[in-house]
């Protein structure tokens, strides 16, 4: 342990391992360590790994996973004084052999997206297959820096912030906040029994996948494209663009607007399936 650190010592709950958080100096300047322990993705991922640890000793398999620490490297802390994202490093082995497993991981927490398709009043009524119809999908278009793409295309999104247990509301208020559309959270349909992970190599982040079908008059479907929107105040740029949902597949490469197209076929054709047996 380094001589400008502070730690502290976790015993799970559940499998009663110790695990030592370390927070060194130029972390610790910016958040306290009490702070970053209430961060709530490494609540969920300590909680996560507490369960993972007790499966793995009811299981008596003779390969273990051994987890000593978790040193923290840096900390982001939004503008509202959130912490927004941590990055770590994790002590562990793979036993018998010894072994240490790489273990940097980057925790942002889940986020929910919403495939929305808008069909107007003279469309067909019952759910149609993404490659048979014109019906059309609203896409945000804004600056994401990471990949580098200032115009990148995606289904409306949001990050859960802590709000674990309530995805279908939180899904509706983020397609407001984003369209301007109102949704109800009972309109809303989940793709996804548990979320999906995009890149568990290295990083926390879960999606829970919705869709929603809305009838809306043509002036409502024309008065959408270009519309500007999202929280200006916060950083967020976004301009609203329709794609027919037959198309949609070749408008991005988004993963979550890719994976919930997907998914959403599949749903329908079990639909289908279910309505012609």
């Amino acid at each position: 342990m380094s001589n400008n650190a502070c730690t502290s010592k976790r015993v799970l709950p559940v499998s009663q391992a110790e695990i030592e958080i370390e927070c060194p100096t130029h972390v610790s300047s910016i958040a306290p360590l009490a702070d970053i322990e209430r961060f709530p993705p490494l609540v969920d991922w300590l909680s996560n790994l507490d369960r993972q640890i007790s499966m793995q000793k009811a299981s008596s398999a003779k390969e273990t996973i051994v987890f000593d620490r978790i040193t923290l490297q840096s900390v982001d802390v939004f503008g509202s004084g959130k912490i927004g994202f941590l990055k770590f490093t994790t002590s562990a082995r793979r036993m018998p052999e010894n072994k240490s497993l790489p273990g940097v991981v980057f925790l942002r927490g889940g986020a929910v997206a919403v495939l929305l398709i808008l069909r107007t009043s003279s469309a067909a009524t019952k759910p149609v297959l993404s490659f048979q119809d014109n019906d059309h999908v609203v896409l945000t278009v804004q600056p994401r820096l990471a990949v580098p793409d200032l115009s990148l295309s995606e289904i409306p999104a949001g990050m859960l912030d802590g709000q674990n247990g309530e995805f279908s509301g939180t899904a509706a208020r983020e397609l407001e906040e984003e369209t301007g559309l109102v949704i109800h959270a009972d309109e809303l349909v989940e793709l996804t029994d548990r979320g999906v992970y995009p890149s568990p190599g290295a990083c926390d982040e879960f999606l829970r996948l919705f869709a929603c079908e809305k009838r809306i008059s043509e002036s409502e479907l024309q008065n959408i494209e270009g519309r500007l929107s999202g929280l200006r105040d916060e950083g967020e740029f976004i301009t609203l663009r329709l794609a027919r949902l037959k198309d949609l597949c070749r408008e991005t490469s988004d993963m979550k607007t890719l994976a919930a197209l997907c998914l959403w076929d599949r749903l329908v054709s079990e639909r289908i399936a279910t309505h012609t047996e």
